[in-house]
């Protein structure tokens, strides 16, 4: 930052590239409390697991032996795929945590759940007009930035 201070919220170490893009996009984007900053850690330190397994995989091959050398799927598929989709509910729980700003002020943990539960069954239109906040499009970004586009 500008004239020697320090970034209010530094990045955890040892995040990788896409990790560390998540991470600075998000914190410089908005304001985060502690809880919400644990949130984020979790979704870069998942980012960063699915970097090591895509690499593994692409070593690997997508297809592998199985118990009877058979050929079989390669079991990291299905743990990409999980990571990813941690990843995408922990960025949910983000937007679902983000100021409103109609109101200029923090959701309580009641109306934060209610909004999560809307937006998880409704979509997130039924949660009021545009995303607020963290729920701008910037979590999706983050998360596309963090895939290379892949919403798989």
């Amino acid at each position: 930052m500008e004239n020697g201070q320090e970034a209010p919220h530094p990045a955890p170490d040892g995040l990788g590239p896409r990790a560390l893009e998540l991470w600075s996009g998000t914190v410089a984007e908005n304001e985060l409390e502690p809880g919400e900053l644990v949130l984020l850690e979790a979704a870069c330190r998942l980012v960063d697991h699915v970097d090591v397994m895509e690499a593994a995989l692409a070593e690997q091959g997508p297809v592998v032996k199985g118990s009877r050398g058979q050929p079989a799927a390669s079991p990291l598929l299905r743990e990409i795929r999980a990571h990813r989709l941690a990843v995408t509910r922990i960025l949910r729980q983000l937007m679902a945590a983000a100021p409103a700003e109609e109101e200029g002020e923090r959701l309580t943990p009641s109306q934060r759940g209610r909004r999560a539960a809307v937006i998880r069954h409704h979509g997130p239109r039924a949660a009021g007009a545009g995303r607020q906040g963290l729920a701008s499009t910037t979590a999706l970004e983050d998360y596309r930035r963090a895939f290379g586009g892949d919403v798989s």
